[in-house]
């Protein structure tokens, strides 16, 4: 099926009172696996219900809320709006997020597409209620990401997140913010100049959800997981002791990216996150340096792959996934196993290599592009 027709029906979707992300996951994956016409879905053709993993109540909503032939007009209205619609499996969805735990099928988003960004993609988090210390570290280790070359993710908050954002921006580096509700509403109101100032400068604003949704406390949760998900490392600057950086870590190490955190004054009850995921085996960092060395890069501001393959990876790590792939195609599993280094260093490589065209990956198959 066509995508754009893809996408219409699953922006419908979005629309049944119910369907979330899970949902929408057993319906899209349902479809593609069994091949159902989506003329049929809409008006719950019996013999589809045995096919898909949702409740008889959801299949009676489902029937209530629009008509086929409205279905493409939820679509135009986006566009008028400029709103993308993001598919995951397409070129324009993030392919770290697709590897993640849990990936949302369907993305919304505003500003410069996601394939045409830098491939480092480091998330900087912490605390809303930031302070002069915390200011001052998230401004210097994300201005030192920026000039390796990184893409700066974080989840468009007051505090923290915007301290990331506003110094990307200042380094005319690429920033995506993550939104935890959609694009007819901002929370707090005083986000909405930070939002303008990215999508004006050529960077990018992404949610799951439909621009209808209000901004919710498990929206923001769930948001954390996008945060994590598309990201190589999530590095925690300033965070209190319970945080929602807490989760976004969380989410990480479920996806096998790594989690770095700055120690801060031991007076300081916003040092007191950072501490305990420190504790708990985060990676200490100070400086950009330490956070590349952790992800098998060196901080040489030329840590994106070739646009071509003429020059060849370069990174010792690189150059080894290649030596064991010219013998011939591996198992994601194997091939770790025979390189010495931390996953999160592998995913990242991995995923240079992927995008630099030199190698295949077709679900646990890794192969060498010739």
């Amino acid at each position: 099926m066509h995508t754009e027709s893809i996408a219409a029906n699953l922006v419908a979707l979005t629309l049944v009172p119910g369907v979330g992300r899970s949902t929408l996951a057993k319906i899209f994956y349902s479809q593609k696996k069994h091949g159902w016409s989506w003329s049929n879905f809409w008006v719950a053709e019996p013999s589809l219900q045995q096919k898909i993993p949702i409740s008889e109540k959801l299949f009676i909503a489902i029937q209530k809320t629009k008509k086929e032939q409205e279905i493409y007009g939820f679509l135009e209205k986006l566009k008028e709006k400029s709103i993308r619609v993001i598919v995951i499996g397409s070129s324009q969805y993030p392919q770290l997020l697709a590897q993640s735990e849990r990936p949302p099928v369907l993305l919304f988003a505003k500003g410069a597409p996601l394939n045409s960004c830098p491939l480092l993609p480091v998330a900087v988090v912490g605390t809303r209620r930031v302070t002069s210390y915390g200011c001052s570290v998230t401004t210097e280790i994300t201005k030192q990401l920026c000039q390796a070359g990184a893409t700066i993710v974080s989840g468009c908050m007051y505090g923290v997140d915007t301290v990331a954002h506003l110094a990307a921006l200042a380094a005319n580096a690429h920033t995506v913010a993550v939104l935890g509700f959609g694009f007819d509403y901002m929370y707090p109101a005083s986000q909405d100049a930070i939002v303008d100032q990215i999508l004006t400068k050529g960077g990018t604003i992404i949610s799951e959800y439909p621009p209808a949704t209000r901004p919710t406390k498990g929206n923001f949760i769930a948001r954390n997981s996008i945060v994590a998900g598309m990201s190589l490392a999530v590095v925690v600057t300033e965070a209190a002791k319970r945080s929602g950086s807490h989760t976004t870590a969380q989410f990480a190490l479920e996806s096998g990216r790594s989690v770095c955190a700055v120690p801060g004054p031991i007076q300081s009850p916003y040092s007191e996150g950072t501490k305990w995921l420190i504790n708990e085996g985060a990676v200490l960092v100070s400086s950009a340096n330490d956070i590349l060395t952790e992800l098998g890069m060196e901080a040489t501001g030329e840590n994106l792959p070739a646009s071509t393959k003429s020059e060849g990876p370069v990174g010792k790590l690189e150059q080894k996934i290649i030596a064991v792939l010219q013998t011939g195609p591996q198992q994601n599993e194997d091939l770790f196993a025979q390189l010495s280094c931390s996953f999160a260093a592998y995913q990242a490589c991995l995923t240079k290599l992927e995008l630099g065209g030199y190698i295949d990956r077709k679900g646990e198959k890794v192969s060498i592009c010739y």
